[in-house]
């Protein structure tokens, strides 16, 4: 008994050191990056809304991460800052207030974004919870909660995760910038009076002739009875240009104190012959709204608003009266991909180079912008387009009524959040969407129906031209992936009411850098020729305007093969590489035709073959061996005619051993492997910058998998040697596998027989050789069509049935039992497969709908 206490008291030793070396090694994994931040930023009052009554404090420092569960085991850190992985993180920090704070105040917590999910503890109290991305929010701290003899604890949990089906965005994002998990953007406190101005919403209402606006305001006023002495309340409203340029407006208003603590009005007035904003004239006024009892200001809260009125009907596109033509382009801000430049900053510089551009408007697809993003764009002239990041979500998912209900949340958040920061902006309901699709205008429907006001333009993009109507949308998108101008053209010729569309997405990939001319696929030249003359078409179409993706290149998630290889994920979209290299071709060409400049020449060049010169060599030689083989060879090419022709007497001579050369055979097993892995590497090569293969592949919801090809594909070299040595590999695998299930049948085999049967079961691959010396020019002139994706099919079908037809002749089994279990099994692991993915990711959904959309994409 004694030596048995022993060995338990051993055993739990073990089991403990283990623990510790499992766990130490767990937490070691954890990467936080802090981000450059700029204490600055509170000089500018209206942004974070800080007034004579309204105190800001930044939470930038003492912070501390940690995995959920694990708070010894953390990491001292400032926020904002980023984090890496797919677990739960806690960041954790404490913070003091005046026990005047505490009684005679209300205390906020503000979140410029925190990505993903998250939930707030104050004092070890969960008080929220949150799943809406990066959208900026507020929320009151409880009095009941919040200390003022000690130290506040607070904690925020932030879950990363993204799934396929129940979050927005969902995993499966499509040239998406790269997923920033953590809180990365500043969080601050707002000490504000106990009575207060909770939200302010105002709508502008022009006359005719746009010399008279109608303003409603709307305000919360929360916590009224806290008021001593109750009396009649004013509320006063001064509208004051930015610049001091121009006449201020005033507006006073008396308010009945009621019994009710919180009070919800509408205020309406007059501003006669406002300043109008415009990209050429961006006029902002700082609108004051305070609150007072008496003499005595009980609170102020103040925010920037432009005057403008944008118009959409089927026959034009207006702003303030005067026809309008979006020339935008699309903006990915990564705070996580900083390291020296503050965010702030960065926003500012890189918003007026797209200014200075010429462009007049930035949309902000595929992410939730810094809201000071908005505010800047609003300040330099630039119209703003937000929108919901979804895209190319299948129609199974669009019905789903969870779905639906949790995008029109999103919608209304970023309509209710944003407007603090910015009134000059368009709302986006998504992108990628499958047009004339009953299923898709249902949904947006209901999105657009529970839009909560009705002086804001929505659009929605799509892969094609929606032409029926959908209730409430105001513009429609069209996303270009072609490489074509001419395409482009013919598709959009036949449009009409060509004022609702705008070329909401103008792709073209620049990874060949600069090149003889424009006549080279892919090249910086290549890609200035179609951005003109997409302008060009914009224009002649009379569409509604168009925005170029994008203006920087930038990081994605995963290995893109449309965008170009990279092994930083890097996706060579952008009019520029970065904004400090403000010199390429295509930005000199956009900023002349964008500023009217003069014209900037495009030279020609030569096009270049993208035919390797390996894919020539490496089927000459495999196709010289086949030849001096069977020409010098009768023993081989008389196995090789039997082989082909007679399978079954052949396979039989290698059962009864009948002489089979082994030499010829290792020699024949590396020229059929070398011929399939020179078809499939010919395939990949050719399907490198291919769309749909893409989205397939991004469909499994998998970095490693689509990673994994991208590097194949476009490294011809090494995907031939990792091909041929992964076959090799397969066919002796194969051939064990196939002795294992022998032991269940009384006929015994020697593995040399079978792996012999396998090699020469694979002859017929020798026969694609001369083919594959011209396949990829066949493929440049006449693309992989569903012919030969059919015949490659079939081939594939003819080897396993070779395969089996071998199994059933050299182990003398009847073939009926040999083609139903082999189909079986490969039918169940097939199905497993998919099952799995299915479940896991939508994979099939997603599959399905990248090829409805690659049918609706204008080629």
């Amino acid at each position: 008994m004694i030596i048995f206490g022993k060995m338990i008291n051993k055993s739990k030793f073990f089991i403990l050191i283990a623990f510790l070396i499992i766990s130490a090694n767990l937490f070691a994994q954890i990467t936080v990056k802090p981000l450059p931040f700029n204490k600055d930023i509170l000089a500018d009052s209206v942004f974070f809304d800080e007034s004579p009554t309204r105190q800001v404090k930044l939470l930038h420092e003492n912070w501390k991460i940690y995995y959920e569960g694990a708070p010894s085991n953390y990491i001292k850190t400032t926020v904002p800052a980023s984090f890496s992985g797919n677990e739960t993180m806690v960041y954790e920090t404490s913070f003091n207030l005046t026990e005047d704070e505490v009684k005679n105040k209300s205390v906020i917590l503000g979140f410029l974004g925190v990505n993903y999910s998250s939930e707030v503890l104050l004092n070890n109290l969960s008080i929220f919870k949150r799943a809406s991305g990066e959208i900026p929010f507020e929320i009151e701290l409880p009095k009941d909660i919040l200390k003022s003899d000690t130290q506040n604890k607070l904690l925020i949990k932030v879950n990363p995760k993204l799934n396929s089906d129940n979050t927005i965005p969902v995993l499966q994002r499509f040239l998406f910038p790269s997923n920033q998990q953590g809180i990365t953007r500043d969080v601050f406190l707002k000490i504000v009076p106990n009575c207060n101005i909770s939200s302010v919403s105002i709508k502008r209402l022009f006359d005719k002739s746009l010399s008279k606006a109608q303003i409603d305001a709307t305000l919360s006023i929360d916590n009224l009875r806290s008021i001593s002495p109750a009396g009649p309340l004013t509320l006063k409203i001064k509208l004051t240009p930015k610049d001091r340029q121009g006449t201020e407006f005033k507006y006073e208003s008396t308010i009945d104190v009621t019994d009710k603590d919180v009070l919800n009005n509408t205020f309406q007035f007059e501003v006669q012959n406002p300043m109008l904003w415009s990209p050429e004239s961006p006029n902002v006024y700082v609108c004051r709204i305070g609150l007072y009892n008496g003499a005595q200001l009980i609170d102020e809260t103040k925010k920037e608003i432009s005057f403008f009125n944008i118009a959409v009907s089927d026959e034009s596109f207006t702003l303030n009266g005067q026809s309008f033509h979006f020339s935008g382009t699309t903006y990915f801000l990564n705070e996580t991909e900083l390291t020296e430049t503050n965010i702030y900053n960065r926003i500012f510089n890189d918003l007026k180079l797209i200014k200075n551009t010429g462009f007049n408007a930035v949309r902000f697809s595929k992410s939730y912008p810094n809201p000071y993003a908005l505010k800047i764009c609003q300040e330099l002239g630039l119209l703003s387009l937000v929108e919901l990041p979804l895209n190319s979500v299948p129609e199974e998912m669009l019905e789903e009524a969870e779905f639906q209900t949790r995008a029109v949340h999103r919608v209304q958040e970023i309509q209710q959040q944003y407007r603090d920061f910015s009134n000059s902006f368009l709302l986006g309901l998504g992108s990628g969407y499958l047009p004339n699709s009953p299923v898709t205008e249902r949904f947006l429907s209901k999105l657009t129906g529970n839009i909560s006001t009705s002086n804001i333009i929505t659009y929605a993009s799509f892969y094609g031209i929606q032409k029926s109507e959908i209730e409430n949308l105001d513009l429609y998108g069209i996303e270009l992936f072609t490489r074509s101008s001419d395409d482009t053209r013919n598709f959009l010729s036949d449009l009409n009411n060509s004022s609702r569309y705008f070329l909401s997405e103008v792709n073209y990939p620049n990874y060949v850098g600069s090149a003889s001319g424009y006549l080279v696929p892919n090249s910086t030249e290549a890609q200035a020729k179609f951005f003109e003359n997409t302008i060009n078409i914009s224009t002649q179409e009379k569409l509604s305007g168009f925005f170029i993706n994008t203006m920087f290149d930038y990081k994605g998630n995963y290995k893109s093969f449309f965008a170009g290889y990279s092994k930083n994920n890097n996706y060579s979209l952008g009019i520029l590489k970065n904004s400090s290299s403000a010199n390429s071709l295509t930005y000199k060409v956009l900023h002349s035709k964008l500023t009217r400049e003069n014209k900037v020449t495009i030279p020609i060049g030569a096009k270049k073959d993208e035919n390797k010169l390996m894919f020539i060599l490496l089927a000459l030689v495999l196709s010289l061996i086949m030849a001096v083989l069977i020409n010098t060879k009768k023993k081989f090419r008389e196995d090789c005619t039997r082989a082909l022709f007679k399978p079954y007497n052949f396979f039989a001579d290698i059962r009864d051993h009948r002489i089979i050369s082994s030499a010829h055979t290792f020699i024949l097993l590396l020229v059929e492997t070398g011929s399939t892995s020179l078809l499939f590497t010919i395939l990949l090569y050719y399907l490198r910058t291919n769309i749909l293969l893409e989205k397939i592949l991004l469909s499994f919801g998998s970095t490693t998998i689509i990673d994994t090809l991208n590097q194949l594909a476009w490294h011809p070299e090494k995907c031939f040697i990792y091909l041929f040595v992964i076959l090799v590999v397969k066919i002796g695998i194969l051939s064990l596998i196939i002795k294992l299930a022998s032991f269940f049948i009384k006929t015994r085999v020697e593995f040399t027989s079978i792996f012999y049967s396998v090699v020469w079961a694979f002859l017929p691959f020798t026969l694609l050789l001369p083919a594959e010396l011209i396949l990829y020019k066949i493929l440049s002139a006449y693309g992989l069509n569903i012919i030969t994706i059919g015949v490659l099919f079939l081939f594939l079908l003819w080897i396993l049935q070779r395969i089996l037809k071998g199994i059933h002749v050299i182990f003398d089994v009847r073939p009926l039992p040999v083609y139903l279990y082999s189909i079986l099994l490969v039918l169940f692991i097939t199905g497993v497969t998919v099952l799995y993915f299915q479940l896991a990711n939508s994979t099939l959904y997603y599959i399905f709908n990248a090829i409805s959309q690659y049918k609706s994409m204008p080629f």
